[in-house]
């Protein structure tokens, strides 16, 4: 073949990718809840089963305000650049619209990551009379004892006092919780319990109910043992691996990473550490130094994630361990 017919084919060969890509991101599918109202998803992965997104959203308790945001599905590793850093999901309004960002696959994660952006656009459906938004649902605002939690400077309207003691982040974690029991990640309180759950089922059902006051819930004493997560593999150039952890009070967590597998000289890559979407610890790993260990305290309760991250263009053989341990452990 002349080299001008294997640039030519190697244009239509570009040209057709291209316009693949373009098809996958360009994707709008709508779908039917059980009430024949519709949920628009705007595709922009490859291989996605909008159906799976769909089931998750039908099961969960909702009303019309579903036919008015849009799911968009693209690939995980997108997600950190559309959402912010540490981010597995997200939620806000694009032109006047509400738009939720959600990763492709089908796994318990993802599930999680529907259910509680979905949570925040229920909460930007409804109204506490009052109060500045985000702030969940008439029912559950007194049912959770927000006002109190307000007073007393445990919660915000905003991500002042970290993530997890944000109003919004919290009546989306319940809402989650409610509709897919299991992970909970508000560290200090306890998940919703039948009676909080009842109530608010029956308020988002339509049905007027007649919320009772709690007083906010300790935090449960935490587990003595330590909890060890270990990845190891290839790193590919400029990409990343991370684990995601809550540090519960009186815990701290240290991060031990190793990257090999070349010459190359100069930074290859980095370790870090992010609590409440926030980079708490950093150190970068280059030829003279393949291994290091970041030892973080003073950070909980929060989500926090670690992660080793590619700066080569080349790939490397990696490992990353994080121990969780209760105090000096």
């Amino acid at each position: 073949m002349t080299r001008l017919r294997l640039l030519v084919s190697l244009l239509v060969v570009l040209v057709l990718a291209l316009t693949a890509a373009v098809a996958a991101r360009a994707e709008v599918i709508v779908s039917k809840d059980n009430q024949g109202r519709s949920i628009t998803f705007d595709v922009r992965a490859a291989g996605v089963n909008v159906e799976w997104y769909a089931a998750l959203l039908r099961a969960a308790v909702h009303g019309n305000e579903i036919s008015t945001v849009t799911i968009r599905i693209v690939p995980t590793e997108q997600v950190e650049s559309l959402c912010g850093a540490s981010a597995v999901a997200c939620y806000g309004t694009r032109g006047g619209s509400p738009l939720m960002i959600v990763p492709s696959g089908q796994s318990g994660l993802v599930a999680h990551a529907l259910i509680h952006e979905y949570g925040h656009h229920l909460d930007h459906a409804w109204t506490v009379t009052g109060f500045p938004e985000p702030n969940g649902t008439p029912t559950w605002w007194v049912s959770r004892g927000i006002a109190d939690l307000l007073q007393r400077r445990q919660v915000a309207f905003d991500y002042s006092f970290g993530w997890s003691h944000s109003v919004g982040e919290i009546f989306a974690e319940d809402y989650a919780y409610i509709n897919l029991p299991g992970q909970y990640s508000i560290p200090w309180l306890y998940p919703p319990d039948e009676t909080l759950k009842n109530a608010l089922l029956t308020e988002l059902g339509g049905a007027a109910t007649t919320p009772t006051p709690v007083a906010p819930p300790a935090a449960p004493a935490p587990s003595p043992q330590p909890v060890v997560v270990v990845r190891q593999g290839s790193l590919a150039p400029r990409a990343k691996q991370t684990v995601r952890f809550m540090l519960d009070s009186g815990r701290r967590v240290t991060l031990t990473a190793a990257v090999g597998g070349s010459r190359e000289a100069g930074v290859r890559a980095r370790v870090e550490v992010y609590c409440e979407r926030q980079r708490v610890a950093t150190r970068a790993l280059n030829r003279g130094l393949q291994t290091t260990t970041l030892d973080v305290r003073g950070q909980a309760p929060a989500l926090c994630s670690a992660r080793v991250v590619s700066t080569s263009r080349v790939a490397h053989a990696y490992s990353l361990r994080v121990r969780v341990a209760f105090g000096e452990s």
